[in-house]
């Protein structure tokens, strides 16, 4: 609409309220109300109004205003405003001199079509007098403004868009505003919950409700049973949250094959985040730079790692301390992880003199699950030898994808054993 269009509107909107409202200003001339109200009161009410008269389809329709001087005719012309339907004002008749007075009532209720009548409690304790002498006042919808609750006005969601228009131009009041039209096709198109069943936390919870009491993993002459397991990376999952990990946080790892290390691996992941393992092994500015590189904001590891470490800027959660286990939970957080965010995030060693690093999510992870399943197929649980540095992927076999499935994790010392190289390279189920 420009500037010519919206200036003609808004001057056909002053004549029709100057016409409605001078006959009244002659009328009741300096009658002043009794009762003050604020501009929230006024407008409680006629929203609340607008709301019942939108319970009774008003809108367009002709509303007679049978009000005498004070505030409620104000909410009876703004309800109708809101609501989009027509004030006629009209003064009510004084009960001494019905009889001269209700002709005229009839007369504007005919000419105007009005189909509901707006008024006070007090008048409306006559109106059986009135539609006795007048019965087509009878089939008038009545309503007394001031006995409509006002706790209705929460249930208002939106003013009318009430347009003024010059004859032949046809009116037209949208009944919905562009928000309001486009709702249906945004609830009717939420994306559909992902299944994460399927997720490492959900899997390994699901073996721990199976196994409880079978040992989970045996390290360092240390044993954790699968209920063990679930609880301290529970509550290691919940230090971690408070420290700000959630989905898509990347977590910096750096702890030594032991029942911390799953302990640790687990905790990242039922608190949604993603680990980047770091090989203690590695020189610090390497590490530093896959720190930056995966945009680490938390750092997992032992106290005797950290001054090895590039510990600057980022939270450390030392595992051999108190505080990373203190807190008593009574299950995991409620992560909300989906198949679509990252697990971990993987740097090959040796690939580049740059660290590149390869993101892989949840939905990899199970995809790599289920088809270890097909190719191991029913062979009898036993213990897994866990030998793989944590910076191979091979690691997630060993520690993860064997306690998913009900496997004893025996971790390997760092320090080697006189042959053990030639089991790195080839991982075995021990019977």
């Amino acid at each position: 609409m420009d500037a010519a269009e919206n200036g003609e509107e808004l001057f056909h909107s002053t004549l029709h309220l100057a016409d409605l409202l001078y006959p009244r200003s002659e009328r009741l001339g300096d009658v002043r109300p009794s009762e003050e109200w604020s501009f929230s009161q006024l407008d409680t009410r006629a929203r609340a109004l607008g709301t019942w008269l939108t319970t009774l389809n008003a809108a367009g329709e002709r509303v007679l205003l049978l009000y005498p001087p004070g505030l409620e005719y104000v909410v009876g012309f703004m309800g109708c405003l809101y609501v989009g339907a027509i004030a006629v004002p009209c003064h009510p008749p004084d009960a001494s001199r019905l009889d001269s007075a209700l002709p005229q009532l009839l007369a504007i209720a005919r000419d105007c079509g009005a189909r509901f009548v707006l008024t006070t409690s007090s008048i409306l304790e006559m109106s059986p007098r009135l539609t006795s002498e007048a019965p087509e006042l009878a089939e008038l919808h009545w309503v007394a403004t001031d006995m409509v609750p006002t706790s209705l006005s929460e249930d208002w969601k939106r003013p009318a868009r009430v347009q003024v228009a010059v004859p032949p131009v046809s009116m037209d009041v949208p009944l919905l505003d562009t928000d309001e039209r486009y709702m249906p096709l945004r609830e009717s198109n939420d994306p559909t919950p992902l299944d994460d069943s399927r997720c490492l936390p959900a899997q390994f919870r699901a073996q721990v409700a199976r196994t409880p009491d079978a040992v989970a993993v045996v390290a360092d002459d240390e044993t954790l049973t699968y209920a063990q397991l679930d609880a301290a990376s529970d509550a290691l999952a919940w230090h971690l949250r408070e420290h700000g990990v959630a989905r898509d946080v990347r977590v910096g790892l750096c702890v030594e094959r032991s029942t911390r290390l799953v302990v640790a691996m687990l905790g990242i992941l039922k608190a949604g985040g993603a680990f980047v393992p770091l090989d203690p092994d590695c020189p610090r500015e390497q590490l530093a730079a896959m720190m930056e590189d995966s945009r680490a904001r938390v750092l997992v590891t032992e106290s005797r790692r950290v001054q090895d470490l590039p510990a600057e800027g980022v939270c450390t959660v030392l595992l051999d301390s108190e505080d990373a286990f203190e807190l008593e939970v009574l299950g995991p957080p409620r992560a909300g992880t989906t198949l679509d965010d990252p697990a971990y995030v993987l740097y090959p060693p040796g690939s580049s003199s740059k660290p590149q690093g390869v993101m892989v999510p949840h939905r990899s992870v199970a995809d790599f699950f289920s088809a270890m399943d097909a190719r191991v197929g029913a062979a009898p649980v036993g213990t897994w030898l866990s030998v793989s540095r944590i910076c191979f992927d091979s690691s997630v076999l060993e520690l993860l994808w064997t306690l998913v499935r009900g496997f004893r994790v025996a971790g390997a010392p760092s320090p080697r054993l006189p042959g053990l190289s030639a089991c790195a390279r080839a991982p075995a189920a021990l019977p």
